[in-house]
């Protein structure tokens, strides 16, 4: 789990893009979901931003052909919204 909230502070203070973001924090998820390493308590939080990452797309244009997709700004908001839950449970 310190992996995963590592990867979401270095996002929140600009250390990753949010589309490096995207890619990475849903891959150290899926990894730690398969080695059963989270506690349950916290997967749907982790869940939430999992999904938002699927959904980020950097491109206005995309962004125009799907109104499920979202931007930066969205991503960033839903991340600090969990990330803020995340730590008042730990």
């Amino acid at each position: 789990m310190d992996e995963l909230l590592r990867c979401i502070e270095e996002y929140l203070t600009g250390k990753l893009s949010a589309e490096q973001f995207s890619y990475d924090f849903p891959a150290i998820y899926r990894f730690q979901i398969y080695e059963g390493s989270i506690d349950e308590q916290y997967i749907d939080a982790f869940d939430d931003i999992s999904e938002a990452c699927g959904w980020y797309e950097p491109d206005p244009l995309q962004r125009k052909d799907c109104n499920d997709y979202i931007d930066e700004e969205a991503l960033r908001s839903i991340v600090a919204d969990k990330y803020q839950a995340l730590k008042r449970s730990t």
